[in-house]
């Protein structure tokens, strides 16, 4: 096995139209395995530029490992605590008396009830707190139509997120806003701006330069930033496509989805968090983000609705940590039990192997959201990086 094969198979998707491209990162924790390529260009339309790792990607949901970065080095700080309601309702009078919204009365109208738990940065953290999106929550979507408004989760703003939740908080599972509020607690308690506060205490201890929120005020990141292509579900073919989750100028620095940045840079945090170096957390809030989070309920409302496969290997029993999902068992020839993992809109996907020793990231721009031959590809990649490390023992 050597990397040339994985060269091979993404090329192949390049020609074929499969995907513009893609950048490819993994490595392992012993040093034999170290991957890092770029192939094919920014976008369709003929006037792309050649991809590369430094290329700027909308890196949507991978933003949430980050901003859980944020929340556990408060923690550890003192200035928040997982499970304390006492911080929710002092930095988040948003939340601070919680509404659900149980269903329609016979006019269309919201029925609204009081929430009798209290939501803590833990459930935000594992998205059992009830906060959904607008876009993906049907209740929401239909919260939102029955008052004449869209989808605002679009529009990048905290304002936009201000939405009843879906059921009492810990009781149940939603995939949603908690990471964005999250980041806003992580404000509030620091009393810096996120982009501030994850420069200060995550880019510039890695070295990194080239992850930003607001594209407005970081000209080099725009510059570069990667088109989203869409495919078009009738042919299969590959279209430009006006992003609209895009938000540029950006109102406020969404924790759940808002950063833009390159692979590489993105790759530094991945190795940090596999090799335990201590420069972003301690040990023991490592061990804590890897930790399954869910209650048997939970976790059965987190496997029901998400379609099997479409961010991990499909027919595998998995749980949420901190920051991404945790898969139960070994995946024959890929992730080992206890890896964290999770993506990106666009098809993006990061894991992080502690038992192998393995750590890698898939960046594309390709719309829509679990596209199927992008997890193929993805799939693909995972295996031959674990076929890769078996050989170079």
């Amino acid at each position: 096995m050597s990397a040339s094969e994985i060269d091979e198979i993404i090329r192949n998707a390049i020609d074929n139209g499969i995907i513009p491209g893609v950048a490819l990162v993994a490595f392992n924790k012993s040093g034999t395995v170290d991957y890092a390529k770029a192939f094919g260009k920014t976008g369709v339309s003929p006037e792309s530029k050649p991809l590369t790792l430094e290329s700027t990607f909308w890196i949507a949901s991978c933003t949430k490992l980050l901003t859980t970065i944020a929340c556990m080095q408060c923690v550890e700080q003192g200035l928040l605590s997982l499970d304390s309601s006492d911080d929710v309702a002092k930095l988040l009078p948003e939340y601070a008396e919680p509404e659900i919204l149980t269903g329609f009365d016979d006019q269309g109208k919201p029925v609204l009830k009081r929430a009798k738990n209290s939501i803590t940065l833990r459930h935000m953290l594992s998205h059992s707190s009830g906060m959904g999106y607008d876009f993906a929550t049907h209740k929401l979507d239909t919260w939102r139509k029955s008052r004449n408004e869209g989808h605002l989760a679009y529009t990048m703003s905290l304002q936009g997120y201000i939405m009843p939740l879906v059921f009492e908080p810990g009781e149940d599972w939603e995939y949603g806003s908690g990471l964005d509020w999250a980041g806003a607690m992580v404000e509030r308690a620091s009393g810096l701006k996120l982009e501030a506060y994850m420069k200060e205490n995550i880019w510039d201890p890695l070295g990194i330069e080239s992850i930003a929120f607001h594209l407005e005020r970081n000209e080099e990141v725009r510059r570069q930033l990667v088109s989203v292509s869409a495919r078009v579900p009738s042919t299969g073919l590959l279209v430009h496509s006006p992003d609209p989750v895009i938000s540029d100028p950006a109102e406020d620095a969404m924790g759940g989805a808002g950063a833009y940045g390159s692979p590489a840079e993105y790759a530094k945090v991945l190795r940090s968090i596999l090799v335990d170096d201590g420069k972003l957390l301690k040990g023991e809030s490592v061990d804590e983000m890897f930790r399954p989070q869910l209650s048997e309920a939970s976790k059965r409302a987190w496997m029901e609705r998400v379609p099997d496969g479409n961010i991990g290997p499909a027919g595998t029993e998995m749980s949420w940590g901190l920051g991404g999902m945790t898969n139960l068992k070994d995946v024959e020839g890929r992730r080992r039990k206890g890896s964290l993992a999770w993506g990106g809109y666009p098809n993006l996907f990061w894991w992080i192997d502690r038992e192998a020793g393995i750590a890698g990231m898939y960046a594309s721009q390709v719309l829509p959201p679990g596209d199927e031959q992008s997890r193929v590809l993805f799939s693909e990649f995972e295996k031959m990086v674990y076929k890769l490390a078996d050989t170079s023992k």
